[in-house]
């Protein structure tokens, strides 16, 4: 740790030392008997084209089992906001060395695999997508585990992450095992986000480290990051700053996290065969002895749609029946119409979202480029911002103009809300499709909050209707609050505008977020205005 720390202090995927970094780890590799291998991949990254970025690995292969692989992951690179990068990540890459040469003359039923992979911090994790991508028997692939970081200072906690990128679940076999290696060399406290934590993770699934690319893959892996009694402390003081130095950190952190390996890696090695479902993360932890099947989330968070949609269907009904076939029926052509254009130029304005990289108003890269405290994410580029505002109201007021319909009125207002529940009842099914977790987390408060609306148009009706339209977005402010909080991801809005733009958020939950809002906008119009 301390070597690639202070030799390389600067090791930014794009520069020269990164490179120099690469061959010293190759030249550790060859030290302890094996033949490293590089791995070649590119990347656009500020709108230059790199083609040497490189991820390297050494092989020890397996005796009776040599077609099932344990990989062992840590990343070389450093964020551009630090020095030396000792917790983040060089302390990762001297555990997996010392893994290497711990297993250097001893033989393993399982071949395992020592990676150190580049561009884990610009790129969203690119290094670890390419190696899944390309390493010829990813699919071999049993079980991996990234390290990302041993703590600064006192390490009280070993914490293991298990979220994918966008998809994807740490298997409960392989997150099990995670933990009680750790319990069984003691010396820090196994920690573990379960419960209400995990649900928010499995529905947001934006990962921190390597592992969240290998779930998306299909490949089971966890990630382990050391923690201090005061993990926001560590997180804001150490974590992609200038006081990430080899000082900062302590030899006796590293027992715990290596034995804890080594005895993973020992545990899946000597497993006669891997559990039924190996590659399967259909549960949910809600404490360290209760879990849930997937099949019994899903159907609790269908359940928790009922009441919702039996009350829609009954809203939809009455309405149907409270006025005569023919003009309900124009006031849901109607309002289907208005509803249409709110969202038209939403989604217009999307796609010149999705164009300003291609037209350079935001710099190319090939993936979400920033990483946490990336000074990109502190400076929202305005031009940008102001384009994207611009084509959605002018393709809104080019829409309304061709194909509005008359707004509301007191008789047609109960219609129009029926309507509006049934659309985002088709919402809530469409975001089921995708991930149950997310269509919970973020549309069961509006299913609630935005039935309660009241039609009657006094001031104070009014009032209560706003705090009623917050209060359904409640679950994705707190969420964005979060992740600012924890992650410093800068400026939030600016955050999301940049995720949407490259892909970090996708395109299927972009527009399943303006078809809500869309319907926000007309709720607010009819009940508000």
């Amino acid at each position: 740790m301390s070597r690639l720390a202070k030799d390389f202090p600067n090791r930014m995927t794009w520069t020269a030392e990164r490179k120099h970094a690469a061959e010293w780890i190759k030249a550790e590799f060859r030290k302890l008997g094996y033949e490293p291998q590089g791995m070649p991949f590119s990347e656009v990254i500020d709108g230059k084209q790199y083609t040497d970025l490189e991820n390297i690995y050494a092989e020890k292969r397996g005796t009776t089992k040599p077609d099932e692989i344990i990989l062992v992951l840590a990343h070389y690179d450093t964020a551009e906001t630090t020095s030396e990068g000792a917790m983040d990540d060089a302390s990762g890459v001297g555990v997996v060395l010392e893994l290497a040469r711990v297993f250097a003359n001893e033989p393993t039923s399982r071949t395992v695999i020592f990676l150190t992979t580049d561009s884990e911090e610009f790129g969203a994790l690119w290094g670890a997508r390419a190696f899944a991508q390309d390493f010829d028997r990813s699919n071999q692939i049993v079980a991996a585990a990234s390290f990302d970081f041993v703590a600064p200072g006192d390490q009280t906690g070993i914490m293991t992450l298990t979220d994918g990128l966008k998809l994807g679940y740490t298997p409960l076999w392989l997150r099990e095992l995670a933990l009680d290696s750790l319990r069984s060399v003691g010396g820090v406290r196994a920690l573990d986000l379960a419960h209400v934590v995990e649900y928010v993770q499995r529905a947001i699934q934006i990962p921190a480290a390597d592992h969240g690319a290998l779930l998306a893959a299909g490949i089971p892996a966890f990630n382990w990051v050391g923690q201090t009694d005061n993990f926001p402390y560590q997180m804001a003081h150490y974590h992609h700053t200038r006081n990430d130095v080899v000082e900062a950190m302590k030899v006796e952190s590293f027992e715990p996290f290596g034995k804890g390996a080594e005895t993973l890696i020992r545990s899946i090695d000597r497993l006669r065969m891997l559990p039924a479902g190996a590659r399967s993360g259909a549960y949910w932890k809600i404490s360290d002895q209760l879990y849930l099947e997937g099949w019994v989330t899903t159907l609790l968070n269908i359940l928790a749609f009922i009441p919702f949609l039996a009350y829609s269907v009954t809203k939809f009904g009455q309405a149907l029946r409270s006025a005569r076939r023919g003009p309900v029926l124009q006031v849901l052509r109607n309002e289907a119409k208005n509803l249409g254009i709110v969202l038209g130029s939403l989604l217009f304005g999307y796609v010149v979202l999705l164009l300003l990289p291609t037209f350079r108003v935001i710099t190319q890269y090939e993936t979400f480029p920033a990483t946490q405290k990336s000074l990109l994410l502190y400076s929202p580029n305005f031009l940008a911002i102001l384009l994207v505002m611009t084509s959605i109201t002018g393709s809104f007021c080019v829409f309304r103009r061709t194909f509005s319909e008359p707004d509301d009125s007191l008789e047609s207002t109960e219609v129009r809300h029926a309507f509006h529940a049934a659309f985002l009842a088709v919402i809530i099914f469409l975001a089921f499709i995708k991930n149950s977790y997310l269509a919970t987390l973020l549309l069961l408060p509006p299913a609630y909050f935005w039935t309660a609306l009241r039609k009657r148009r006094r001031r104070e009706d009014r009032m209560i209707n706003i705090l009623l339209l917050l209060a359904g977005s409640i679950t994705f402010i707190v969420t964005g609050v979060i992740l600012n909080t924890i992650f410093h991801v800068g400026v939030a809005y600016w955050y999301l505008f940049l995720s949407a733009a490259y892909g970090l958020i996708s395109a299927y939950a972009v527009v399943l977020f303006f078809m809500a809002l869309a319907v926000m906008i007309r709720l607010f119009r009819a009940f508000v205005l």
